[in-house]
């Protein structure tokens, strides 16, 4: 369930959670790393892009609204918050499946449990920190894309079944 769960974090960290349209008819995709505008195809605007992970790209697409600093910030957090999922995954495998002498059982138990209020945090970062934070989908409501969104989600829910199973399998003992 843990590999699982670091499979989703990893699959998430740079795929497309939420998709907009636009009024004019232009397709937009937020991820952890950027914001993608599909344009008109060939009746219109060309794609264009603008990544804050690096920051790099079209400057008018990522505009920010006003006074949205505050939300920017979390938009910003939700890469990070996944890598650092992905990583906290690896170690929490590491700590259940081997028997480091020296570590209490407990945490690796202790480390799966986080895993979940880190998908949290990166949701609230797409979900709630994009809307208010970007001109262009301002008042845009998002629609989740399974590719990024379908991955953490599944990512949150294997790491907390395999919090539940740790604590009934008795890892919480003590040797």
């Amino acid at each position: 369930m843990l590999a699982v769960s670091a499979l989703g974090f990893q699959r998430s960290a740079t795929a497309p959670w939420a998709e907009a349209r636009a009024g004019d008819g232009r397709r937009l995709q937020i991820s952890p790393i950027g914001i993608a505008d599909f344009g008109l195809g060939t009746s219109g605007t060309a794609p264009t892009e603008c990544r804050w992970w690096p920051k790099l790209g079209d400057e008018e697409l990522c505009a920010i609204s006003n006074d949205a600093e505050r939300e920017v910030t979390w938009l910003r957090r939700t890469y990070p918050y996944v890598v650092i999922a992905l990583w906290t995954a690896v170690l929490a495998i590491f700590l259940n499946a081997l028997r480091i002498p020296r570590v209490p059982r407990a945490a690796g138990v202790i480390v799966a449990m986080v895993l979940p209020a880190f998908a949290a945090l990166a949701y609230r970062g797409i979900f709630m920190g994009a809307p208010r934070a970007l001109r262009v989908i301002s008042g845009l409501s998002l629609d989740p894309v399974a590719t990024g969104f379908g991955s953490i989600a599944v990512a949150a829910m294997c790491s907390a079944v395999a919090t539940v199973l740790l604590v009934l399998s008795g890892r919480l003992r003590r040797d």
